[in-house]
């Protein structure tokens, strides 16, 4: 039973298998199996260490495996088992659940182990394919579903595959787009509710696809966080906000700019210096932009995300934490971020009359955060008792439907111009 680093002996050897299990009418197993951490050892030590960690743990699993299965590395962290004696579905899962507990036993009992969170997707002939090519692909594709739901066994599903060909033509779709420089903005007002006037504006990022119609932010930003297209958005969504901000500053130079990062965005070493060139490109005060960054990015890695932080202040824009109340961040955390700002999630906000502990959690946050003297913006006001109700709670700023939904930059103009109808 012979460790083959190749994955083209690996798919003749199934496609051997498949011919004999056709005939004989009875399923084959394809696991895939990925180890996380043979990365960071490659990256720590060297690649011999990653080699000789790996090894190690596939001798392993060869104690555990029939002799007629066959074992193939056919990656750097990626392994291969081909299964030519099961019986059904339910066996090939009970041997993947083997193979994960078997290295997890050895990692817990020797100190030198690989210690991993590894994962293991599953194909099965003839159901999820025909050749060795298709359930080696299938495998991958329940190896990443295992990875993505943080489940340790997945057997492949004809759901998934079609998800992630969607998900690559979207991919595909946004790369032509910002290509051809067709994303927009809609700017959204904010307004503070002790002087009753416009505070600023969000920038929100709108793709009009000329075969999809309008595609929600709600799919194209994860689309482009998966395709690595993340940086390459974020500039030109922010050159483009400096642009139309910059128009508006003629007539509106109190007025602030809000603009939404991702947590890719905070990986990127030279975010500062972008924004700073942006800034002077399009002449913006850094004072007058809000960097807005989710609850949920701030927390991952927090002392890489503070730093990063620490640098954007002082660069002199503005900080706010988004979507604030979801990302179970802690008091103690938050009072060492350099930021100026919460927004309020609007899961809280929208349904606060009708739930007396949304109100409660809504009344806490804006004391916490004027204690610790951050101004608070509560988002998604829909109706104007939930704005009079944020108002006698000395929130500071608002927005939502109520008040303005998102504009495009020349009705926005139009809105500004006429504060009575407002």
């Amino acid at each position: 039973m012979p460790l083959i680093p190749n994955h083209l002996i690996c798919l003749d050897a199934l496609d051997n298998i498949l011919q004999t299990a056709a005939v004989q009418s009875r399923p084959v197993g394809v696991c895939l199996l990925w180890l996380d951490c043979v990365y960071r050892i490659d990256t720590t030590f060297g690649y011999r260490a990653g080699d000789t960690a790996c090894v190690n743990a596939i001798a392993q699993l060869k104690n555990i495996l029939k002799s007629e299965d066959q074992i193939f590395r056919i990656g750097r962290s990626e392994v291969a088992f081909l299964l030519p004696t099961l019986s059904n579905a339910a066996q090939a899962i009970l041997a993947g659940h083997k193979i994960i507990r078997t290295l997890n036993d050895h990692a817990t009992q020797d100190p030198q182990a690989l210690h991993s969170e590894p994962y293991l997707g599953i194909a099965l002939f003839p159901d999820h394919g025909q050749d060795a090519d298709s359930l080696l692909r299938r495998a991958n594709i329940a190896l990443r579903e295992a990875r993505l739901q943080k489940e340790s066994v997945f057997l492949y599903d004809n759901e998934a595959d079609t998800a992630m060909q969607l998900q690559l033509q979207l991919q595909t779709d946004l790369r032509h787009a910002l290509d051809g420089n067709f994303l927009t903005l809609h700017h959204q007002p904010q307004v503070d509710l002790r002087t009753q006037r416009v505070a600023g504006i969000e920038a929100l990022s709108r793709w009009h696809s000329p075969a999809r119609g309008n595609v929600s932010p709600a799919l194209f930003i994860p689309a482009a966080e998966a395709a690595g297209l993340m940086h390459r958005l974020t500039q030109q969504i922010l050159n483009i906000a400096l642009r139309e901000f910059q128009t508006l500053r003629s007539t509106h130079q109190e007025l602030n700019l809000s603009i939404n990062l991702s947590a890719q965005n905070l990986t990127q070493s030279e975010l500062p210096a972008l924004l700073m060139q942006a800034f002077s490109t399009w002449d913006i005060p850094a004072a007058q932009v809000v960097i807005e960054i989710t609850e949920t990015a701030i927390m991952d890695d927090q002392r890489a995300r503070a730093t990063t932080l620490e640098h954007l202040k002082e660069i002199g824009v503005k900080l706010a934490i988004d979507d604030f109340g979801t990302g179970y961040s802690s008091l103690a955390r938050l009072k060492h971020l350099p930021v100026d700002e919460l927004k309020i999630d609007v899961s809280f906000i929208r349904h606060m009359l009708q739930d007396i502990r949304n109100e409660n959690i809504v009344r806490s946050i804006i004391d916490l955060a004027h204690h610790l003297n951050l101004r608070v913006v509560a988002e998604g006001v829909e109706d104007e008792a939930t704005l009079q109700r944020l108002a006698e709670m000395d929130c500071d700023i608002a927005q939502g439907f109520y008040l303005s939904p998102p504009l495009p930059l020349a009705q926005l103009q139009s809105w500004l111009a006429q504060p009575a109808r407002r």
